[in-house]
């Protein structure tokens, strides 16, 4: 297993995406979701990346994924992609998923679309979209929720969030293992993006028994003044 390119494989598993182009420098894959692109590589030199999208000439796209800070600068300058996250990719390689206490987790219902959106950056479209895939689970404490994850569109776990009144009782642990163990049983690979600097997820990714995978994953896109941006 590469887990530097697993985010693709897993990608091109779930039929969300294509590749477009492979040779002895990488790959590039796209996503098309109703018109909105994406556009994923791990051709880690810009100019050759540049090059390569010239040729290819793909639709536009909205945002991007690239494995070295020299790939997101060449987009940065030939797209103006200036907004970026920069991410570790973590990866679980073991055949069974961590262990939990026995909790109450099930499926979100539209029911908890609204107080979900208004945790997960106030992105409701994006909430009622996954929880409408069957994306997105709830674990809940006296039949309230406590806090959520999902399976993001390209694959990716993620949109874990814990109510401030529930944490510190091992919530996160539990549905991110939980969810490890869907996707197991799923045949997925599981495999997660953590944003520079969150140390809280860092250390939860370590304590799953997750991997660091080499190559970082860059999401970028059109410059947004609330986002990092690499020089």
């Amino acid at each position: 297993m590469n887990l530097n390119t697993v985010d693709f494989e897993e990608l091109l598993r779930i039929g969300a995406g294509k590749e477009v182009y492979r040779g002895e420098e990488g790959c590039i894959l796209l996503e098309d979701d109703d018109g909105f692109c994406t556009v994923m590589s791990d051709i880690l030199d810009g100019e050759t990346l540049l090059k390569r999208l010239h040729a290819l000439r793909l639709p536009p796209f909205s945002l991007a994924t690239v494995k070295s800070k020299e790939a997101y600068l060449a987009l940065a300058r030939e797209y103006g992609f200036y907004g970026c996250n920069p991410c570790t990719q973590w990866v679980y390689c073991l055949p069974e998923p961590p262990q939990y206490l026995a909790c109450d987790i099930r499926p979100l219902t539209m029911q908890y679309a609204q107080t979900a959106g208004e945790q997960y950056h106030q992105n409701f479209d994006y909430v009622r979209d996954r929880i409408s895939a069957g994306k997105m689970w709830g674990i809940f404490e006296n039949g309230e929720l406590a806090g959520f994850i999902g399976i993001h569109s390209e694959g990716a776990m993620g949109m874990l969030e814990i109510y401030p009144a529930y944490r510190r009782r091992g919530y996160g642990y539990a549905l991110s293992a939980f969810l490890i163990g869907c996707q197991l049983k799923n045949g997925a690979v599981p495999y997660c993006h953590v944003i520079d600097g969150n140390d809280a997820s860092i250390h939860l990714q370590h304590k799953l028994g997750m991997r660091k995978a080499d190559l970082p994953a860059i999401w970028c896109w059109k410059e947004n003044k609330d986002v990092v941006q690499m020089t």
